[in-house]
């Protein structure tokens, strides 16, 4: 159900997706539901109906207009004479003193739409990705030493581990992705001893940076075994910059904007809106058009407006305007799977396939250009 009746009533329209089963855990994802949601994925009429601006403030419209229609007829049936020419009076002043508000309406409220858009992009962009400390690895991990590769897996489980803490927290479909420790604990995301020794330390929501912690001192005492023959600096560089962008997601959960912005946006449309079922009113002495247009049009305006605004207002839900959260989850772990094991490195090129030297013995792509002695192209 959408707009305000869904945030009223609190329910879910997303039934929430897990993990793949398997014994392995970066056998477990998958990118099939993240690129799914993507532009290039195509617009299918699911997609549209619970994106629509028919489906946000649909049920808002006929609400109103049903109000707007019972104060009508009583109008147009049950008031007649003196109290008919008094209505009509009233009717006037309402929509004398009204249509001035429309532009401080505007203005206020597009001010707090682009903030919150604002706000909204800039928490996407915070999320980490962890597809770069994977592609690190290959530069600077000697995956040919026995153990290396399980080194490596080791540190990027517990990269995810730490994403899971800390969205877990602020995200209501990853808190139903991963509902308990114990579910953490049944995707291999983390061992029953690691979990403990976590869970020991307080709410793993405020201590989701230890297995971070772990693997920075992996990273340290891989010299003996010279995992990361060089550079290891780099690594640890980059871990810290994942650290700090999960830092700052966590921060917008602190610092939030202040709910009496909102509270005054939100009273003003809806005066606004209650005073024009009286100011709009469409009276005798004006043409007669059935439908009230033109308050129809302000409605779909400023409540669209509005509800762009608290659609996105959280991104960390569950609707189909917020992150895709989980999604993104099992995308990272599908990933991370697919680039560990390219390690190896590309394949090798025989030197008679000719893939990449051409009939000519020359290199293919290569335009030869001629210089004269005035240093003139020819």
């Amino acid at each position: 159900m959408p707009g305000f009746i869904h945030r009223l009533l609190g329910k879910d329209p997303k039934h929430v997706e897990g993990l793949r089963e398997g014994n392995i855990l970066w056998e477990k994802g998958s990118p099939d539901a993240w690129y799914y949601h993507s532009k290039s994925a195509g617009l299918t009429a699911r997609k549209w109906w619970a994106r629509s601006l028919i489906a946000h403030i649909g049920m808002e419209l006929i609400l109103y207009l049903g109000l707007y229609f019972i104060i009508h007829i009583i109008y147009k049936v049950g008031l007649e004479g003196e109290n008919k020419t008094e209505f009509e009076k009233l009717v006037m002043y309402f929509d004398k003193k009204i249509s001035p508000l429309s532009k401080d309406l505007t203005f206020l409220l597009g001010f707090y739409v682009s903030q919150i858009v604002r706000r909204w992009w800039d928490q996407y962009k915070l999320l980490p990705w962890p597809d770069s400390l994977v592609l690190l690895s290959h530069g600077l991990v000697d995956y040919s030493k026995e153990g290396s590769a399980k080194f490596f897996r080791t540190i990027m489980r517990y990269v995810m581990l730490s994403y899971v803490l800390c969205i877990r927290r602020i995200s209501k479909a990853l808190r139903k992705m991963f509902p308990t420790n114990e579910s953490i604990i049944s995707v291999k995301l983390a061992t029953s001893k690691e979990m403990s020794v976590i869970e020991s330390h307080g709410d793993l929501g405020r201590i989701w940076w230890i297995p971070l912690s772990w693997a920075m001192t992996m990273i340290r005492n891989c010299k003996d075994d010279k995992f990361i023959p060089s550079d290891s600096k780099i690594l640890i560089d980059n871990l810290a910059r994942f650290q700090s962008s999960l830092e700052k997601v966590d921060s917008h959960d602190h610092i939030i904007l202040p709910p009496l912005y909102s509270q005054v946006v939100k009273f003003a449309v809806g005066v606004y809106f209650i005073l024009s079922l009286i100011g709009s009113q469409e009276l005798e002495v004006n043409p007669y058009t059935v439908f009230p247009i033109f308050l129809i049009l302000k409605f779909i305006f400023f409540f669209g407006w509005l509800e762009v605004a608290e659609a996105i207002e959280n991104p960390f839900g569950n609707d189909e305007d917020d992150f895709q959260i989980c999604d993104l989850v099992s995308r990272h772990i599908w990933a991370i799977g697919k680039n560990i094991k390219q390690s190896s490195g590309p394949p090798k090129i025989e030197e008679d396939s000719g893939d990449d030297i051409t009939d000519d013995g020359n290199a293919p792509y290569v335009v030869n250009i001629n210089f004269d002695i005035n240093n003139k192209k020819t």
